[in-house]
């Protein structure tokens, strides 16, 4: 497709951080958006209000009713339990939740034989541990703990449905996303505008040496849509997204903190579990071949980001 306008369109997680981004962008491109999401994580208020909004589970075999009431042509994939933390402490719900809930959705896709594209919403965790940096698409995936484990498995499931059934699939892989709407305080960036906001000590559960790519939320939404509109000439195909702002944990806050000229007091906890110690993408093969690239500073992300929690939390 030229253009992803004018479609009937549904978003799994579109109550969620990135999700929410993606269903106001579609909105503003006049397509017509169907959101489901259980708001586990998710909040009904971040729902665009003219988005049509379903409270289900995705592994809800009812999810089946939603697809041929609502016929959409494109699907975004996001619905899953986010949070490293959350999958070490329960694993069983995490597995089902991210592997099982992949597998309803593109089990409906696969029985509706109408869909023009299928965005299944992966990670750079998929990728585990590696001796290179940074990953590209041909990385091995091989995550080997509960959440790099389960967002593994539903990547190399969504290729199956590819491989088998020629469904229209392609898989987005992101580093960390980072912006408004963000609330999990245990990543890095909520958690440090909630310190400055509430005057409060930061704590890095890690090292602080951990490296990660932040990209903004804005970006990753943008490539969400033009993922979408290039599927016909990509099926099969999985795209790192990211961005050059690759940080360790301590360059991350002291970065902010020059950004908005506030002090921020951390304390290193040194306690985090099955983390990877550095995590960077190589997205040259979505610059080529989407002519995609990230589009905002981190200077301009960090100030919005911080706008918006301002106005959260006090």
């Amino acid at each position: 497709m030229e253009k992803l306008t004018g479609k009937k369109i549904l978003v799994t997680g579109g109550a969620g951080f990135i999700g929410s981004h993606l269903v106001d962008d579609l909105i503003a491109l006049k397509n017509r958006v169907v959101v489901v999401d259980n708001l586990s994580s998710g909040k009904k208020e971040y729902v665009h209000p003219k988005a049509v909004f379903y409270k289900i589970d995705v592994r809800d075999k009812k999810i089946s009713g939603i697809f041929k009431k609502e016929r959409p042509r494109v699907v975004f994939h996001f619905a899953a339990q986010p949070l490293v933390d959350e999958a070490r402490k329960n694993p069983a719900e995490t597995f089902e939740a991210n592997i099982m809930g992949t597998v309803n959705i593109l089990e409906n896709c696969r029985k509706a034989n109408n869909i023009e594209s299928i965005v299944i919403i992966s990670s750079d965790k998929a990728y585990g541990k590696s001796d290179t940096m940074p990953y590209t698409e041909e990385t091995p995936l091989r995550g080997d703990h509960p959440y790099d484990a389960s967002k593994s498995a539903a990547d190399l499931i969504a290729m199956t449905y590819f491989k088998t059934y020629g469904l229209p699939v392609v898989i987005t892989r992101f580093s960390n996303v980072y912006g408004p709407k963000d609330t999990n305080f245990s990543r890095i960036i909520p958690g440090v505008m909630e310190a400055i906001i509430k005057n409060k000590e930061f704590l890095i559960r890690s090292n602080g040496k951990m490296v990660r790519e932040y990209t903004y939320v804005k970006d990753i939404s943008n490539a969400c849509v033009v993922l979408a509109q290039k599927t016909s000439k990509n099926k099969g195909q999985a795209f790192n997204f990211g961005s050059n702002n690759v940080f360790s944990v301590i360059e991350t806050v002291k970065k902010v903190q020059d950004i908005l000229g506030k002090k921020i007091p951390y304390k290193i906890l040194n306690i985090a579990k099955n983390e990877t110690p550095d995590q960077y993408l190589d997205w040259s093969k979505a610059k080529k071949k989407l002519a995609w690239q990230p589009k905002i500073s981190f200077e301009k992300g960090v100030k919005e980001t911080f706008a918006w929690h301002q106005s959260l939390l006090k």
